[in-house]
């Protein structure tokens, strides 16, 4: 387990310093090109910032697979990128305000919720699939079999459940479900 962790953590710092190299040849020469606004050192300063605002994001656990883009000038860091609600907005910016060299976050990442939906356009049909997904993906609600039928973004689930918590978890995992307004479970419980 630790060397899978380790083996993660080289292959993300060499990405980073790949990363770090190529923004370094960028900038370096875009000032041969135009008049210098900010001093060598400073760039330099920024691009770490970046690199460790980067390494931050993929190395914390609710944050690694937000795709997010970093750029950092005079230690202002501004991040962008899609989130699915608000409280990763507010983690993501926590995250970066908490690495050394920054001082002050820029947080414009926009929100999917706040934008027309799929499940918004097709309807109950979409809904639907989109819960039967979202239980499948689940380590702990993948095997179950659960009927879902959905009207008006009501899902009713049926089927059977070992126990009481799977019964739970299942409606939880539903309600999480974007566009789920409610959710009626009669699942039997052997």
């Amino acid at each position: 387990m630790k060397k899978g962790i380790f083996l993660k953590a080289v292959m993300v710092v060499s990405v980073l310093m790949v990363s770090t190299v190529s923004l370094l040849a960028t900038e370096a020469k875009k000032e041969s090109m135009t008049k210098p606004t900010s001093t060598v050192g400073e760039k330099l300063d920024d691009t770490v910032t970046t690199t460790q605002v980067k390494m931050a994001l993929l190395l914390h656990r609710s944050t690694s697979t937000l795709p997010t883009d970093v750029t950092t000038t005079n230690g202002v860091v501004v991040i962008e990128g899609t989130v699915q609600n608000s409280t990763q907005k507010e983690l993501i910016t926590k995250v970066v305000q908490d690495v050394n060299g920054v001082k002050h976050v820029k947080n414009n990442m926009t929100i999917a919720n706040d934008k027309a939906t799929v499940v918004e356009k097709l309807g109950d049909s979409a809904l639907t699939a989109k819960v039967k997904m979202a239980l499948a993906l689940h380590r702990s609600t993948g095997a179950l079999r659960t009927s879902v039928t959905t009207t008006d973004s009501v899902v009713t689930l049926s089927g059977e459940a070992r126990n009481q918590a799977e019964k739970e978890l299942v409606s939880k995992v539903v309600e999480d479900v974007d566009g789920v307004k409610s959710v009626v479970n009669t699942m039997s419980v052997k």
